[in-house]
């Protein structure tokens, strides 16, 4: 038996099998390269990584599998639980080993167009033989993150002796990509969707426990106190309506709302920090480059046998500090600079969603449809133009040209070619009046034309999830679940119409900047346009 000393659980006991065979594996080991948070530009001892965590939740799920068992009217099961539980715990361990460096930042380079993930399924039924998974893809639109089929790809890959037969294959890759057995009347697939749903779940799973609770204490980020042995511990698999359900005993209520609160928490005033956002964009836009130059993000380059750069030089076991050398030796680029020269870098105008409503609170409805709408559609014309979400003199020359080209193609004799121009002068010269607007908020403000537009989730509470309010809780007094909602009295929360909100960050001076007259500008601006 190996002893890990963790900070927040105090030591670990792994399996010798386990660490020799796992652990110590150059492809696992990439992890202690692989930062864990995107939170270091605020919280500077932020520095954890993807190894820790995942050891993190290796523990927690261990504590999982000592607590569930077999519910006694189930007794036509007819799988080997000992066996599945070790697969579990394998998976909780391995559930991050193909994650991309910096976080969640590289991981959609995963996908070759930016959107399909069908590639990589198709790998993933490839690897596991598993017959009802292909359809169940289609039918219930499972679109699990890209880190979480990579991972599945490489924990198949490379510890493939862990397996004895393809239903292993399939569970394990299920319990990463949190992909449920469709037919779970089956009381054997009902087990064992309990069982994925403590990996991966929208609400509580081991992987959420051990970020929250690690995220917060080293970051020191002062948040809710979360028991997490009292509440893993009152786990329990019942057999209800013909099928099995995971509930949480009456003593976890507390807990479960702990859980809700801290998760709140971190992703509204850490995850959308202006800051954060920032360098995460930063970071975004050179792995963008780099991908683009080298398709550095593929299971190759992940392995320990690597992916060919160039006839020199391969990259193989990518980690954060492969993409900062590249970023550092293969590109002079002023975005770039900015991540290693923090003086040079820009600020936000206003810095957080409260902040942005409070701005823009003036203007109308109609006329904030407006502005969001630009905003998106700015910023994915700069993107798709330039590489870029930089709005400066260089991109408004470039957005002159651009019409004049359109404006060129008016002369042809097809008149569905010059209806589709038209319409693209039109949104073109919509972009060109906001661009001017900004510029000429610069003029006035004595601040350089260069902004950046950034797009953040808008805030939802994890309260208003209905997967919260249907939890079940047991009681034993009772020998029955009731819904959460019917014996908490806790906070709701309605889902807000919008689903995003905008940062713009510029070059400070030591002057202030007045952002009242930036939102009267675009307010006026908005009232004129003709959508």
């Amino acid at each position: 038996m190996k002893r890990f000393k963790d900070p927040v659980y105090g030591y670990i006991e792994i399996d010798e099998f386990v660490a020799e065979n796992i652990i110590d594996t150059a492809e696992f080991q990439r992890l202690r390269r692989v930062i864990q948070t995107s939170y270091s530009p605020l919280y500077a001892s932020a520095v954890h990584n993807r190894f820790v965590h995942s050891i993190g939740v290796y523990y927690l799920g261990k504590i999982v599998t000592s607590v569930i068992k077999k519910p006694d009217e189930l007794s036509e099961m007819s799988i080997d639980l000992t066996r599945y539980k070790t697969i579990f715990e394998y998976a909780c361990l391995l559930h991050d080993v193909g994650h991309a460096p910096f976080s969640h930042t590289g991981e959609f380079f995963y996908l070759d167009d930016g959107s399909s993930r069908d590639k990589l399924h198709k790998e993933i039924l490839d690897l596991t033989s598993d017959v009802s998974l292909k359809d169940e893809i289609v039918k219930r639109n499972y679109s699990a993150a890209p880190h979480e089929i990579m991972s599945a790809i490489v924990g198949l890959k490379i510890f493939k002796s862990l397996f004895r037969s393809d239903d292993e294959r399939g569970f394990f890759a299920r319990c990463i990509l949190g992909y449920s057995y469709f037919n779970n009347v089956n009381p054997d697939k009902s087990f064992l969707n309990c069982m994925i749903s403590m990996l991966n779940s929208s609400l509580i799973d081991v992987d959420k426990l051990d970020y929250l609770i690690r995220d917060a204490f080293i970051t020191g980020f002062d948040t809710v106190a979360i028991d997490y042995e009292r509440l893993l511990k009152s786990i329990k698999i019942i057999s209800k309506d013909d099928k099995c359900k995971l509930v949480f005993s009456k003593s976890a209520v507390s807990i479960i709302e702990n859980v809700v609160f801290a998760h709140d928490a971190e992703r509204k005033w850490i995850q959308n920090h202006p800051i954060v956002q920032y360098e995460a964009f930063i970071l975004k836009h050179a792995m963008e480059r780099l991908n683009h130059d080298f398709s550095l993000f593929c299971y190759e380059s992940l392995s320990k046998s690597g992916k060919k750069l160039n006839k020199k030089f391969k990259i193989s076991l990518l980690s954060d500090g492969d993409v900062i050398f590249l970023m550092k030796n293969c590109f002079d680029d002023e975005l770039i600079d900015e991540y290693f020269t923090r003086n040079k870098r820009r600020h936000p105008l206003w810095k957080s969603e409260s902040e942005y409503k409070a701005i823009f609170k003036p203007f109308s409805r109609e006329n904030f449809e407006k502005l969001e709408n630009e905003f998106e559609e700015l910023a994915k014309y700069l993107n798709y133009n330039n590489m870029s979400y930089v709005i400066n003199d260089q991109a408004l020359l470039a957005l002159e040209e651009d019409i004049n080209k359109s404006e060129a193609q008016l002369n042809s004799s097809d008149q569905t070619l010059i209806k589709r121009y038209k319409k693209q002068i039109e949104q073109k010269n919509k972009h060109f009046r906001w661009l001017s607007c900004l510029k000429n908020f610069s003029q006035s403000q004595g601040i350089d034309f260069d902004f950046v537009i950034i797009k953040a989730d808008q805030f939802n509470s994890g309260f208003g999830k209905v997967a919260f309010d249907e939890l079940e809780i047991y009681f034993p007094e009772l020998s029955d679940t009731l819904k959460f909602k019917d014996v908490a009295n806790t906070l709701s929360s309605e889902k807000s119409e919008r689903d995003k909100f905008y940062y713009i960050f510029y070059r400070r001076t030591k002057s202030p900047v007045n952002v009242k007259k930036l939102a009267r500008d675009l307010n006026h601006l908005a009232t004129e346009e003709c959508y």
